[in-house]
């Protein structure tokens, strides 16, 4: 009885023995299974990788349509100002002369009027001044006005917001 005793243990010195390497080995996988991010970085790295490109893109896409958009906007900025100076241009050109006999009969006639029911020259010299200053304001407002045609307004409108959107985008 005494030969089973010591055989036993050894045995368990043995089998305890054998025991603790497993569990030293389990601890050393679980530490590297736990660790090991060679695996999971590969392949977050590579979705990171993956995730970024579709990001880029759909930026590029989404900047060239802007592109294209922003162009269209130009081209037609462009031919709303082209259309508008050759309004003016011929406006101006057709006003001169019209404009000088339009003045001088019209004020003319207002001064002559002003003279005849005031019996005074200078009354009708006062109304003749009033008049080509009324008319002269008149054709000045409308040139502004056509003035405001002028230019990239929304063109420009579109380019600071592009780059408020680019400046929010990196911030």
């Amino acid at each position: 009885m005494g030969e089973p005793n010591r055989s036993d243990g050894p045995r368990d010195t043995f089998h305890k023995y054998d025991r603790r390497e497993d569990d030293n080995r389990w601890d050393a996988r679980a530490a590297t299974e736990e660790f090991d991010t060679t695996r999971d970085t590969g392949s977050a790295f590579e979705e990171d990788v993956e995730n970024v490109m579709t990001r880029a893109q759909a930026t590029l896409s989404l900047t060239s349509a802007w592109f294209s958009n922003f162009s269209t906007l130009a081209q037609l900025e462009l031919d709303r100002t082209l259309s508008a100076g050759k309004r003016i241009a011929a406006l101006s050109l057709i006003l001169l002369p019209l404009a000088f006999v339009l003045f001088v009969s019209l004020c003319g006639g207002l001064g002559l009027l002003g003279y005849y029911f005031s019996q005074s020259i200078y009354v009708g010299f006062a109304v003749f001044l009033f008049t080509q200053v009324l008319l002269l304001a008149g054709i000045a407002i409308y040139i502004n006005q056509l003035r405001k045609l002028l230019g990239f307004e929304e063109t420009k409108r579109q380019a600071r917001e592009a780059l408020n959107d680019v400046t929010e985008f990196f911030k």
